[in-house]
């Protein structure tokens, strides 16, 4: 019985100094032990072995295995059940054949759990394999019962619901993953320093009780030593031989136990290492935003639906509800293997409220109910419509005589486009070069195409406005505003179908320029007059300085090198309300007011009538006539008659006239 003993603390010495070894030494170890566990089942004398080199079939109509009385049902303190064996088959045969599996928890791992279960080890061929026409996996909040029933698939399919929250993930983390290594590496060290202050307890206690049991052996032997001690020494032999037997139960079942601590040990060091290799492997910073982790998740099917319903099929609409997407890159596509749009493709998005928005949410803060109370969003990125014909419409359609047709514009629509640039263009390219983003760099823009705006009332702005009453109110123009149209040809015209000018023309400013001037090329301000430049202004009437009798200019300048103006009838100036003016009508020039000056040298060639008196200092005429009288305060002849005094004046032809609203 010493050899035994000795053997046994042999063999588990070298297990205790193999268990931080790789699993192929430990396994060796624990085939070696093997024989001592069945010497240590042997001695310990306990529970009962039934075993068949080829096998062993239990047959009855009913089989319960279980810690139960005859009965079948389970005895008081449980029970502990363990199937082991490298193929382990559980079949219901027949078309209505049925395996059940009941129990408040249940667990499926495939991992390796070794000869004597105390193993974890994950290797190539860990999977868990369900196979069915039907599938059905099926949760419920509930406690005490469940009372919903498990839905079939109505054919072959499989089926998943949940009462409250269904995940599926394909993802690999990296910070969050190392911390949870670190939590069970953190965990396992403990666990290890545990176990291995066990290890050296049962240790100690197994070689304890083996020099006991040395000593007992020797006791006995000197007591033994010939057949007249024998016979003298009877009694206490049998003492000695009663604590030997006590003793070498003792030593058993510690050296049982110190070998389940050893294994449990040699596992705990197995996994610790694990851990470390793991956390060592994992991609952080760069290396694991920028390069993939080759996680994902594909969905298939002919048709598929995503409904945020309840259990009833009613849509859900309460906060909180609804579908998400949210990722870096979001595709949504109809398109061919080869990459060709689907002849048929189409994507439809239809709610009474759509908002694409390139935003991101910054500073928020929530309420201690989750409620956003502060956020900044700021508008960023890009967004692109690439199409052959694009509309954006708000109108009205109905179905009439089985077709689709249009009946009105939207009551109260708008289109509304606000941004602090915004770029129409008809431009083509070519030569276009791209970034890795698909972002143009380099290209020679051409403008092209046609630009066409139809309304009823075309507004064009630049003002600050203020929201009240929900109703948008106008504050200001904008600071600087800026509104610019530029073309090679440009045209403004308020024409009818038959080509006749109808409607109004209105340019309404502070200040307003017509001008055909050559411009700085990087400020655009005023350079020079444009080589060979014309401006034509004409009318069938036209009203330049006065928009009524009360509404006129304060001053009208024309300068230019030469200035004509040419009139068929009637060429009129009149200065006050037609006190003084200037008149060229029926190929007369006439020149009428309270008193008529005229300076500098004046000459006039053709007969000159003058009807009222003529003052001069001094005259130089080469013939003289007088016709009623002549007088002079040196000489006299004849009586002289004053004449009557010239009542002429001139007549205004043309009058003010309001200009039409």
């Amino acid at each position: 019985m010493d050899y035994i003993f000795k053997e046994w603390e042999k063999k588990l010495s070298t297990f205790a100094s193999s268990v931080e070894k790789d699993l192929a030494e430990i396994r060796k170890c624990k085939a070696e032990i093997q024989q001592m566990k069945l010497d240590v089942v042997a001695e310990m004398q306990k529970g009962r072995y039934v075993r068949d080199t080829h096998r062993l079939v239990l047959s009855a109509p009913e089989i319960v295995i279980g810690n139960v009385d005859r009965s079948g049902a389970l005895l008081a303190g449980g029970s502990s059940v363990i199937v082991r064996g490298t193929e382990v088959g559980l079949e219901g045969s027949g078309e209505s054949g049925k395996v059940e599996t009941r129990a408040a928890s249940i667990r499926q791992i495939a991992e390796d759990p070794g000869n004597d279960g105390h193993e974890h080890v994950v290797g190539g061929l860990s999977e868990v394999v369900s196979q069915a026409r039907n599938i059905i996996i099926q949760s419920d909040d509930v406690e005490g019962a469940f009372s919903a029933p498990t839905v079939p698939t109505g054919g072959s399919g499989v089926r998943v619901h949940a009462d409250k929250t269904i995940e599926v993930h394909a993802a690999m983390t990296a910070e969050s993953r190392e911390k949870q290594l670190d939590g069970l590496i953190s965990n396992t060290e403990k666990q290890k320093n545990k176990l291995k202050e066990q290890a050296d307890g049962h240790n100690q206690s197994f070689k304890d009780l083996v020099k006991e049991m040395e000593d007992l052996l020797k006791k006995r032997d000197d007591l033994s030593e010939d057949y007249t001690a024998v016979r003298t020494n009877y009694e206490e032999i049998r003492e000695v031989s009663k604590e030997i037997e006590s003793v070498s139960m003792s030593i058993t079942e510690e050296a049982y136990a110190y070998n389940e601590i050893l294994s449990m040990l040699s596992e705990t060091n197995r996994l610790l290492k694990c851990y470390k290799d793991q956390k060592s492997k994992i991609k952080k910073g760069d290396d694991f935003k920028k390069k993939t982790t080759g996680a994902g998740v594909t969905v298939t099917g002919e048709h598929i639906s995503l409904l945020s319903a309840d259990g009833e099929g009613n849509l859900r609409d309460n906060k909180g509800s609804g579908i998400s997407l949210t990722a870096n890159e979001v595709g949504i596509a109809a398109i061919e293997a080869d990459g060709k749009l689907k002849e048929k493709g189409s994507v439809s998005v239809k709610a009474k409220n759509v908002e694409v928005a390139t935003a991101g949410e910054a500073d928020a803060k929530y309420d201690d109910k989750g409620v956003l109370e502060k956020a900044t969003y700021t508008a960023e990125g890009d967004f692109t419509l690439r199409s052959k014909n694009i509309t954006v419409e708000s109108v009205d359609y109905e179905v009439k005589d089985k077709k689709l047709q249009e009946k009105q514009l939207t009551a109260d629509s708008k289109i509304r486009l606000r941004a602090k640039t915004i770029e129409v263009s008809t431009e083509g390219s070519a030569n276009v070069e791209v970034d890795d983003k698909g972002k143009i760099t380099k290209a020679n823009m051409t403008a092209e195409g046609d630009i066409i705006v139809r309304s009823k009332t075309f507004t064009l702005e630049s003002t600050d406005n203020d929201i009240e009453s929900g109703k948008p109110k106008e504050k200001a123009l904008t600071k600087d505003g800026k509104i610019t149209i530029r073309a090679e040809k440009m045209d403004l015209s308020a024409t009818d179908t038959e080509g006749k000018a109808t409607g109004s023309v209105s340019i309404n400013a502070k200040a307003v320029g017509l001008k055909s001037m050559d411009v700085e090329k990087e400020k655009r301000t005023d350079d020079k007059l444009a080589a060979g430049s014309t401006m034509t202004i004409v009318s069938e009437k036209m009203y330049v300085g006065a928009k009524s009798k009360d509404v006129k200019s304060k001053k009208l300048q024309m300068v230019s090198e030469e200035v004509g103006a040419f009139a068929d009838k009637t060429l009129e100036i009149q200065q006050d309300n037609g006190k003084a003016m200037v008149q060229l009508s029926g190929g007369n020039a006439s020149v009428g007011g309270s008193k008529s000056q005229i300076y500098g040298d004046t000459t006039i060639n053709g007969k000159a009538d003058i009807k009222g008196d003529v003052k001069a200092p001094k005259a130089t005429i080469d013939n003289l006539e007088a016709k009623s009288s002549f007088k002079s305060t040196n000489i006299s002849d004849g009586i002289a008659i004053p004449g009557a005094p010239s009542s002429a004046s001139l007549s205004a032809k043309l009058k003010t006239e309001d200009a039409p609203k």
